[in-house]
């Protein structure tokens, strides 16, 4: 950049004291200096012999600036399109936030010609749309994600604030939720509102809890106060690891695996303690995996149940969990995120198949063990 800057000034500043060489000898082949491009190559021409007017010293000058120029531009290039390490880790980003990418795309995105690389980003910025961008005149943000939508307050910082005002700042959703960058719909209940992912964090942080990027936002029952920190909700999640695969569902031998598995893994929200066993057994019906879990907490005596429901695609699986529930609730919990599930539908050609896709990213887990939350 700074390469660029110098050479474009080198460039300016001989330019500027050719016209005035060249005015000194005629006003109009100054002022056609100043305004024609290339025109000082006829004044440098026409003066060339005059050892008073002459600009040969001057187009060397032009050109080094613009040599320099053309250097550094090509150079700042290649920088903003950075190492084939910053490549690869930008491709896995994108799909970790459910970005669609073809195989093209993403070969180009990869690729050592940093114009290819440019031209791709660009052109992923026009399919999102713009959505950044706006006027001081524009009506109050919507969000768009809603076929009804309701306002929606600007991006708030992320300071951390009680659970209260967390609660209280947070914008409520209804009607049909769609991310068109993972391509699913979900038919939210009449009975349930939605808040969006960057609520939810908030929520999350008032709660003292890590920062999770799966998260695309909570679910909760118009019934239940969100301001109520021992309120109940789905959490809305989004596991963008690639196609899963699946496998048998024995209840006994699973139950079994994941009592013994002293390293679980697990990639779905669980609460804080040990399994004790399914309150409802897993079940994949090729479409919706769902269990519940029965757990001791730790360090206390408390049992409760974390519920789960996983609706899968193509590209990954959203997520419905509630955790924490006390075990007579059981049943309202376990119901209540196989209804989310089985209301959310992926878009066409990026629906759930039972053989590997082609293409895509493939998950390093299969179904079995998400419930048994294998490493």
């Amino acid at each position: 950049m700074k390469l660029m800057l110098i050479g474009y000034l080198i460039s300016l500043l001989f330019g500027l004291l050719a016209v005035v060489r060249v005015w000194r000898a005629s006003t109009l082949d100054g002022v056609l200096t100043l305004l024609v491009p290339f025109y000082f190559i006829v004044a440098l021409i026409k003066y060339w012999s005059d050892p008073d007017h002459n600009i040969r010293l001057h187009a060397v000058g032009m050109l080094v600036g613009s040599t320099l120029s053309i250097y550094g531009a090509a150079h700042v290039t290649k920088d903003l399109a950075g190492t084939p390490e910053d490549r690869q880790a930008f491709v896995q980003s994108l799909h970790q936030q459910g970005v669609k990418l073809t195989p093209e795309q993403e070969r180009n995105l990869l690729s050592d010609d940093p114009d290819v690389v440019m031209a791709t980003m660009a052109a992923l910025d026009d399919q999102d749309g713009g959505e950044s961008t706006g006027s001081a005149h524009a009506p109050v943000p919507r969000d768009a994600e809603f076929d009804n939508p309701a306002p929606v307050a600007r991006e708030r910082p992320a300071e951390v604030i009680s659970y209260a005002e967390a609660a209280r700042s947070a914008v409520f959703n209804r009607g049909r939720y769609t991310r068109e960058a993972i391509g699913v719909t979900i038919d939210v209940p009449a009975k349930f509102r939605l808040i969006n992912a960057s609520d939810a964090r908030r929520m999350d942080r008032a709660r003292g809890r890590p920062e999770d990027n799966r998260v695309l936002g909570w679910i909760i029952h118009e019934k239940l106060a969100l301001t109520d920190p021992d309120a109940w909700h789905v959490n809305l999640r989004w596991l963008s690891d690639g196609w899963i695969a699946a496998t048998p569902l024995d209840a006994a031998a699973l139950l079994d695996d994941a009592q013994r598995n002293r390293t679980p893994n697990p990639r779905v929200v669980v609460s804080n303690g040990d399994l004790l066993g399914y309150a409802a057994a897993p079940q994949f019906d090729g479409q919706v995996l769902d269990w519940a879990e029965e757990r001791l907490l730790v360090n206390s005596d408390d049992r409760v149940v974390d519920c789960h429901a996983l609706r899968l695609g193509r590209r990954g699986a959203l997520e419905f969990s509630i955790v924490g529930m006390p075990t007579g609730s059981a049943a309202l919990c376990q119901t209540t995120v196989r209804l989310l599930a089985e209301r959310a539908v992926f878009m066409q050609g990026k629906e759930y198949v039972e053989a590997a896709p082609g293409e895509g990213l493939r998950a390093p887990y299969t179904v079995a063990a998400l419930a048994t939350h294998a490493p």
